[in-house]
């Protein structure tokens, strides 16, 4: 693993009976070099060959033929998988089928290309998201397996200062309290990968493990290249929202190596190495007397901020492999992908008017983009993709739930559909009523007649004060 990361060679393996082909691939990826540096790409014209050269070789990327002349793409890629499952492997076919598609996908595949390739940059795009994709899980399994390291030696430690507790004073008790808490705070932020929650128990957990009762929490808007105030106490001078330039006395020090303070105010940059992440400060009678804990509280922070906006990369790249089978829907309706996203804007607007939570609005946002994947149907074992693919991913795990639930007629089992589901539910056929060819008037109006029966008359009435809001008499 570390030498995947260290290393600037990327690999690339290409596993082709057609050899010409197999060449002209090759010559096209060495494009890549402009992005990764120094690429070695090797070559198999068979099965076994090819599962052989992954042992070898450990390619980033696998660029795979289903059609081989030993055995099947399919078994190749299981192949793989079980020798490294974070390979990304890329599906090749001149014979493209939902069937090989969803087998492709179900043993793990990254993404299905159709051959011919639509152009060298087609290829060159998704090769190159495939390699980026790999570094990234990749690194994110190091900073885990790194952060659980600390944890077991915090642990270790703690256990090793209790057997010792009866022996020592007052300022060795406080000192093992005070490990404790810096202990409880590494595993909370080592579980946690949402950045609203992270902030929370970085802003809670500083005041409660150096005893003040007052913290500022600022983080960097990378876009303007300054610190934002992301939480603050009225004690301070800044207030949340409030914008601080980077190197701003007394607050935008964010470059300092270590911690900084001022009257009764400490601070510390929050860094993951080079990467500037925030600065976080309290309010003491005596700050200078914490500067080795807030700064261990800053270190622990970054890691877990730095971990959250991994997780938040890999979210997207799971979205994104998800909604790439909706290109095989798009060849028969090309509106397909265009419906799904004015659903998932209308159930968003609908969810903000119930004031339903963040977290649960971005689970709407999801099912309401591939609520569509429930279409794509394996006709020969009668069940949906959505059902396959979506659930085993633990952070779709609501939204598949709503996706399962949202054709459910009202009227017969209003008390087991989830909200969400009841949303994307008045979304959906609002907008097939408008692709039907009636205006938004006309649509609201078929919609409100089935209020109640078909639909929740709490967000049928949403929906009606969104159209208001745009001037729509209803």
């Amino acid at each position: 693993m570390e030498e995947i990361l260290s290393g600037e060679k990327r690999k690339i393996l290409i596993i082709d009976d057609e050899e010409t082909l197999a060449d002209f691939i090759e010559k096209i990826l060495l494009d890549l070099k402009e992005h990764f540096g120094d690429i070695e790409i090797q070559k198999a014209n068979n099965g076994r060959d090819g599962i052989m050269k992954t042992q070898e070789f450990l390619p980033d990327v696998v660029l795979l033929d289903i059609k081989l002349p030993d055995i099947s793409g399919v078994e190749v890629l299981s192949e793989i998988k079980r020798i490294d499952p974070d390979i990304q492997v890329i599906m090749m076919t001149g014979f493209a089928s939902l069937e090989t598609a969803v087998a492709s996908i179900r043993e793990g595949a990254y993404d299905y290309i159709n051959k011919p390739f639509e152009s060298a940059d087609q290829l060159k795009t998704i090769v190159k998201n495939a390699i980026e994709r790999r570094i990234l899980i990749v690194e994110k399994k190091i900073l885990l397996s790194e952060l659980q390291e600390v944890n077991d030696a915090l642990t270790e430690a703690n256990r090793m200062l209790e057997e010792k507790k009866a022996l020592v004073d007052k300022q060795l008790e406080e000192k093992i309290q005070e490990l404790q808490k810096l202990n409880a705070f590494s595993r909370t932020l080592s579980t946690e990968f949402n950045t609203s929650k992270i902030i929370n128990i970085i802003y809670n957990e500083t005041k409660n493990i150096t005893g003040s009762n007052a913290c500022l929490l600022m983080l960097m808007d990378r876009k303007r290249n300054n610190l934002i105030v992301t939480k603050s106490d009225e004690n301070f001078d800044v207030k949340s929202g409030e914008i601080i330039g980077i190197g701003d006395k007394p607050y935008g020090l964010v470059d300092n190596d270590g911690a900084w303070s001022f009257k009764n105010t400490i601070c510390a940059p929050v860094k993951f190495g080079e990467e500037k992440l925030g600065v976080i400060c309290v309010q003491l009678d005596e700050p200078s007397s914490v500067k080795e804990l807030i700064e261990t509280i800053a270190s622990y922070s970054a890691v877990a901020l730095h971990n959250s906006l991994l997780f938040e990369s890999l979210k997207t790249s799971y979205i994104e492999s998800l909604t790439s089978l909706l290109k095989l829907e798009e060849a028969v309706n090309p509106s397909l992908k265009e419906h799904s996203l004015r659903v998932s804007e209308l159930s968003v607007k609908i969810s903000n008017e119930l004031k339903l939570t963040e977290e649960y609005i971005t689970d709407i946002r999801y099912a309401a983009i591939l609520h569509d994947l429930g279409g794509i149907v394996d006709k020969e074992k009668g069940y949906f993709i959505s059902e396959q693919i979506i659930n085993p991913i633990k952070f779709l795990k609501n939204a598949a739930n709503i996706i399962k639930n949202m054709n459910e007629k009202y009227s017969v089992s209003k008390d087991e559909i989830p909200i969400g589901s009841r949303i994307i539910a008045v979304a959906n056929r609002f907008d097939e009523l408008i692709l039907e060819g009636k205006n938004e008037k006309e649509a609201f109006n078929e919609i409100e007649k089935l209020s109640e029966k078909d639909f929740d008359p709490e967000v049928v009435e949403c929906l009606k004060k969104i159209l208001k809001k745009k001037g729509i008499e209803i």
